[in-house]
């Protein structure tokens, strides 16, 4: 952490409103002298994160901003990134972080729907857009007129936030929020077109379950669950451990170093986990909890993973506008029966899946799953119509499809708008995605859908495969007519070496629709061409 903004500890203790900031805040000033983040070889005690937050909220306070202004981040995982999140909720402005994924056009737009008054970005980031060689982030600074630029150190352009919080009190501050203003803006992931803005309140209650003192390894990106659970984990005494960018050699070195107990890792992370070859070699046995979420996950794969680490598997159905909702607790992952499913849901929610017109459905049944749950948002950023079509009664509607069995075990089916509809038959991701997993020689599958000029929806597939195992598209295709039959058969069936990834640790589908040629002679369903718009699997 820069040593111009972090004292010594004695900050004092945090504010005492009964919020999501007062937790993280009261969290740090009960054991100021511990560990509370480590980010390379630099270790920041709890005492110095607390006064790093009242100097930057003073900072930011400074430069004009208050309560109801949007603060947008733009950053990788550092200490100052982790922190000025906290700083501006103090002093009552909502933040929203951006994908740093996202195309610049994309991000620009979510920024000014956010309604930027500040962009506090890290100056080593953003400065190269794949689309264009430029600076992206002065791009979009200059996109948002009248919103302050501020750096997370020394920048070409705009105010360098941390030499002006230097020099500034470090003292406990009173909050400037109310509980029940927007303390957060969390845009969805985009699986399935733009990124949807949820609003979250800084009175919203955290799951005691979910606070328990650990050493975190955030090493997915700050904006989405891993930041959620970082918080958490400094709310409960306990350690963050930062990495920038995901490399499944460097979680495994620092699982060992810092006896990592907890770590977020979706599905085709934990994959590369368990396929480097440092595993084996690997000081596991610290892990207490490796959660994993967002897509779909094979169940050989998660057996395992069981088998290499342990008891330690916990999946959670979980959605940004929900948080988690069912949870596969380790030692139901040990019943092969289950890891199909996403376990049951937690005491504190309901679940029932519906029909089209709302009604619920018998056991079994496929339909929609709604939620009534206490970590619900309470609704989407300035977008009241359509909170109002997935609020209702008191229930979430998320737009996912799935089916409950008599125990109360939630099997997730894809996202209801992933579903395609070709020859008049309705293909559900795990139609397709399922029987490509059972092939012996395949390691990863997603299935992907495109609308094409005709109008008429196409199933695609991408797969990665078994090392040492290859297989051929025209093989793959083969195996779906006899286990899928042709209806399932997808139009186009990519082999690749790895499956592209958003910042979510989730399947880029725009970035498998890049590698569809335009028109495509397939022998499946919906053969023809590849041009149109991208649905897919995932929550969020």
């Amino acid at each position: 952490m820069t040593g111009t903004l972090v004292a010594g500890a004695g900050a004092g203790a945090g504010p005492g409103v009964a919020t999501y900031t007062a937790m993280v805040l009261d969290g740090l000033a009960r054991a100021p002298e511990r560990v509370a983040i480590r980010h390379g070889e630099a270790a920041v005690t709890a005492g110095e994160c607390l006064e790093a937050v009242y100097r930057l909220a003073r900072a930011l306070a400074s430069a004009g901003l208050g309560p109801g202004d949007g603060v947008t981040l733009l950053a990788g995982n550092t200490p100052e990134a982790l922190l000025v999140r906290p700083a501006a909720n103090l002093i009552g402005c909502r933040v929203a972080v951006l994908h740093a994924d996202r195309p610049v056009a994309e991000r620009i737009a979510l920024a000014r729907d956010a309604r930027t008054a500040a962009l506090v970005f890290d100056p080593a980031r953003g400065t190269d857009d794949p689309a264009g060689g430029t600076d992206a982030t002065r791009r979009i600074s200059a996109a948002l007129p009248g919103a302050l630029a501020l750096a997370l150190g020394p920048s070409a352009f705009g105010t360098d936030l941390l030499e002006l919080a230097a020099p500034l009190s470090s003292a406990p501050l009173a909050p400037a929020y109310r509980p029940d203003d927007v303390m957060a803006v969390r845009f969805t992931a985009g699986s399935t077109g733009r990124p949807k803005g949820v609003q979250r309140r800084f009175a919203r209650p955290p799951r005691p379950e979910l606070i328990a003192a650990s050493t975190f390894l955030l090493c997915t990106a700050l904006g989405h669950g891993g930041g959620t659970t970082a918080d958490l984990a400094l709310a409960a005494g306990g350690t963050v451990v930062l990495q920038d960018g995901f490399s499944a050699g460097a979680v495994l070195e620092a699982i060992e170093r810092y006896r990592v107990s907890r770590v977020y890792l979706p599905p085709h992370l934990l994959y590369q986990v368990l396929d480097h070859p440092a595993l084996s070699g690997t000081d596991t046995g610290s892990l207490r909890r490796v959660t994993y979420t967002g897509c779909a996950a094979a169940p050989e794969r998660l057996a395992e993973a069981t088998r290499r680490l342990g008891r330690v598997m916990h999946q959670t159905y979980s959605l940004t506008e929900a948080g988690p909702v069912t949870r596969l607790t380790p030692d139901e992952h040990l019943d092969p029966r289950l890891l199909r499913t996403a376990g049951r849901p937690l005491p504190d929610t309901e679940v029932r899946i519906v029909d089209e017109e709302g009604a619920p459905l018998p056991v079994g049944a496929l339909g929609e799953i709604c939620v009534r749950t206490p970590t619900a948002m309470t609704g989407y950023w300035r977008d009241p119509e359509l909170t109002a079509r997935v609020l209702r009664d008191g229930w979430l509607h998320t737009g996912d499809l799935g089916r409950l069995d008599r125990s109360g075990y939630l099997t997730v089916a894809g996202r209801r708008d992933a579903m395609a509809i070709v020859d008049a038959h309705n293909i559900y991701p795990q139609d397709v995605e399922e029987p490509l997993l059972a092939h012996p020689a395949v390691r990863e599958a997603v299935m992907f859908a495109t609308t094409g000029r005709d109008r008429l929806e196409r199933v695609h597939a991408a797969v990665t495969t078994v090392p040492g195992a290859p297989v051929t598209e025209q093989q793959l295709h083969r195996w779906m007519q006899e286990r899928g039959g042709p209806r399932c058969d997808p139009a186009t069936i990519l082999v690749l070496p790895v499956l592209p990834l958003a910042e979510t640790g989730k399947p880029d589908l725009a970035a498998l629709r890049a590698l569809l040629p335009e028109t495509r002679p397939g022998t499946g369903a919906g053969a023809g061409a590849g041009a149109g718009e991208v649905t897919g699997t995932g929550t969020g």
